[in-house]
């Protein structure tokens, strides 16, 4: 049945739709023919490799950079996928908070493929690295754009998944960020007043 499904290139389509239509990827996940569970943390995995390759373009290598493609590579994955996972999680909070049925998985494999665009870091910075036009500014630039277009993969999911609008979408999707972000900085806050207490004290 794998293998049936391999051969039928069906699965290409994710990919295409993660970068030219996100509804239609959405819809792909909804009716899960093929089924891209699996396949979809594919996405993070080639993710986590050509973020390791590209900041090695940024200084020298030594044989050190054997044990950051490999035992590297695997702890950038599981870092990644968790952070996929925890941010399915708080998403689909926010989701049913709102009224809509929540729906983990469908979000897991949203967010996975929502990464396509990352991998695309790869070829573009080492162009700026091979010139020298200032490659670490548009290495951070071009992350940044990367990270916008996953973001609007996502919300645009969202709102296909739920029939909400982009603005409904795009706060669920920031949930996680907002709900962490604000829990960092109280954090750093308490712990800033427990620091003075104890030095005061």
């Amino acid at each position: 049945m794998i293998l049936s499904e391999i051969r039928s290139m069906r699965w290409t389509d994710f990919f295409m739709h993660a970068l030219l239509d996100p509804r239609a990827l959405y819809r792909m996940v909804g009716r899960n023919e093929p089924r891209g569970f699996l396949l979809s943390f594919a996405v993070p995995a080639a993710v986590a490799v050509v973020d390791i390759i590209t900041h090695s373009l940024f200084g020298r290598e030594t044989s050190f950079f054997y044990y950051k493609i490999t035992y590297g590579w695997i702890l950038w994955f599981l870092l990644i996928f968790f952070r996929t996972v925890v941010a399915a999680a708080l998403m689909d909070m926010a989701s049913q908070f709102f009224g809509y049925k929540g729906n983990i998985r469908e979000l897991v494999i949203v967010l996975n493929f929502s990464l396509f665009p990352e991998v695309f870091i790869l070829p573009l910075a080492y162009i700026f690295k091979i010139f020298r036009f200032a490659p670490l500014f548009f290495y951070i630039l071009i992350s940044m754009g990367l990270t916008v277009w996953s973001a609007l993969i996502a919300i645009q999911c969202i709102s296909e998944m739920h029939s909400a609008s982009i603005g409904r979408s795009a706060v669920i999707f920031l949930f996680p960020i907002l709900l962490i972000g604000v829990t960092l900085i109280l954090a750093f806050i308490l712990l800033a007043i427990l620091g003075v207490g104890y030095f005061v004290g």
